[in-house]
């Protein structure tokens, strides 16, 4: 037969491991909620920003295929195409004298640590002073001369912009006018 001391030292073994359990969960909740859904926010924010920066390329190059596509065509070439613009997503249309003109987008990024990110080409094609600002401009063929409407010098999103590509008439290089239609 157990004596009672027996009995009274099991009783505090099995009550040590609960305790010992419970400690263990706990270090365990405190791990997975600091490390892991950490993680997983920054990864979740990286990806986001992956895919509005595929959708302003897209949308920018969209735009630079058609002018180029107007300008190697006939003298009153014309072509309407609809954009989706993301939030936090800009669009801009550049025209000079001194070259044939481009489409720049900036994409405000969220995943980004700011202060310790450094500005520049960061393996996306982006680039820019801010860190927080993804930048890429796509130029227009060498042979085009781009002339851009004032008003659609720079549309922000979210929003659908339709722009309208047209061929003039022109003495030296094919010239293409981009409206917001």
């Amino acid at each position: 037969m157990e004596s009672d001391i027996m009995k009274k030292r099991n009783k505090m073994k099995k009550g040590q491991a609960a305790i010992e359990f419970i400690l263990l969960v706990v270090v365990m909740l405190l791990f997975i909620n600091t490390a892991i859904i950490t993680n997983a926010t920054t990864a979740s924010e990286a990806a986001l920003d992956v895919s509005k920066i595929g959708k302003a390329r897209l949308a920018a190059e969209k735009i630079v295929d058609s002018i180029n596509y107007v300008g190697f065509s006939g003298v009153g070439t014309k072509q309407t195409l609809a954009v989706f613009i993301p939030e936090n997503v800009s669009l801009k249309c550049t025209s000079s004298s001194s070259d044939p003109g481009y489409i720049t987008f900036g994409v405000a990024l969220e995943g980004t640590t700011g202060i310790n990110d450094p500005p520049g080409d960061d393996g996306t094609g982006c680039s820019g002073t801010d860190p927080k600002i993804c930048i890429k401009t796509i130029p227009v063929f060498s042979d085009l001369a781009l002339e851009c409407n004032p008003g659609i010098a720079l549309i922000e999103g979210p929003t659908v912009a339709n722009y309208v590509i047209a061929k003039i008439p022109s003495t030296g290089k094919p010239k293409v006018t981009v409206n917001f239609g």
